[in-house]
């Protein structure tokens, strides 16, 4: 279980402890991160999934249809209960294709949960055709 109670632990160490539970896909763990009225913009310009039963929904979906999931923190900041990161996502999908996309990334917290998280990428493989 998450503790919420307020804690030394950065917020880059406790979404460092997210990435483990979902390298692990472990949906249950993955989903004590979040707060029960979370809204989480997977991409934006499409609409957002608000509560934590979409994002199980979501994450399900996800794994489902990729394999060899990666998900990489190459530069992040702390201000305000929030973290900014940047870094890219690795899989290989459906079809079997090895998918890299950089993204930024700000994720919200508030009594330790995801309140609110944003993901900034490009939808196309950045990679294709090379």
């Amino acid at each position: 279980m998450i503790d919420t109670e307020q804690t030394t632990e950065t917020l880059i160490e406790r979404v460092r402890r997210l990435q483990q539970v979902m390298a692990a896909r472990d949906v249950s763990a993955s989903l004590e991160f979040f707060a029960p009225n979370v809204e989480y913009h997977y991409h934006f310009g499409t609409r957002p999934l608000i509560g934590i039963e979409w994002v199980e929904k979501f994450l399900k979906k996800y794994w489902a249809n990729h394999t060899d999931v990666t998900w990489v923190i190459n530069s992040w900041a702390e201000n305000d209960g929030r973290l900014f990161s940047e870094g890219e996502e690795r899989y290989v999908n459906a079809d079997g294709h090895q998918v890299i996309h950089p993204y930024m990334g700000v994720i919200e917290f508030t009594d330790g949960l995801i309140t609110g998280w944003r993901d900034y990428f490009q939808m196309a493989d950045p990679n294709a055709g090379k």
